[in-house]
């Protein structure tokens, strides 16, 4: 659905105008449904439906990288070509290993501490730190992350947009496939009048949101054999924020 249309069918089915249902309490609605609905996806079809891979190149001297969609805080995989070459797999490790040591975590003890064992990384914030017993170099696309990012919210400029809703803001972020979209407007829907002082009965149709929501799955599941989202990001040295 175009984000018109969304807005359209909402203010149909809830016999509402841009008066009554504002377009900011459509947003607000929207937004909270989304976020059900996306974990109803996951839940239901694939747990990784959301994911998306991201690549980094790695600078010289360099070991946090950030990423601004949050994807660190669900992280799945990770691998650097610490080489130059050839992927290693990045384990997550802990603060634990300068902690009881009490060292410091600078470049020296970092190299010491992993010059043995396997490389891993830390999440920090947003960022991703990795740890190896060797020091950084550069290398154009040498580290790839795998997460989860979870649908970006809508805002009120797309509700008057003629775009289609499952185009993202950037190669970045997720939003709802556009299979989804009826199901979504209709949770809406519900949720609107669910939320009433005085809640409106749900139509015939409306009461079974539970079947709409199980071939909405079945589509899903079909769709989701071959898919993959790949974004590439630029190295950030923390003066966008």
């Amino acid at each position: 659905m175009t984000g018109t249309t969304f807005a359209s069918y909402i203010r149909e089915k809830t016999k509402t105008n841009s008066t009554t249902l504002t377009d900011a309490r459509i947003v607000t609605l929207s937004n909270v449904v989304k976020d059900d609905l996306a974990t109803k996806i996951i839940t239901n079809v694939d747990e990784g439906y959301f994911d998306m891979e991201m690549v980094a190149d790695l600078e010289a001297n360099i070991r946090d990288y950030s990423f601004e969609n949050g994807i660190v805080k669900n992280l799945r995989y990770a691998h650097a070509k610490l080489d130059g070459t050839n992927p290693s797999y990045l384990t997550e490790g802990d603060f634990s290993l300068f902690e009881t040591q009490k060292l410091p975590m600078d470049e020296t003890n970092i190299r010491s501490l992993y010059a043995a064992r396997k490389p891993q990384y830390l999440i920090t914030g947003i960022s991703l730190k990795i740890l190896s017993g060797e020091a950084i170099t550069a290398v154009t696309e040498g580290l790839k992350v795998v997460g989860e990012v979870f649908p970006e919210d809508i805002a009120a400029g797309d509700l008057a947009s003629s775009s289609d809703l499952s185009i993202a803001a950037s190669t970045t972020t997720h939003r709802l496939p556009r299979a989804a979209h009826r199901v979504w407007a209709k949770m809406v829907v519900i949720e609107y009048k669910q939320s009433r002082e005085k809640p409106i009965p749900l139509t015939e149709d409306e009461k079974k949101i539970e079947l709409d929501l199980e071939e909405l799955y079945k589509t899903l599941r079909k769709r989701n054999a071959v898919r993959s989202f790949t974004a590439a990001v630029p190295q950030d040295d923390g003066q966008n924020y």
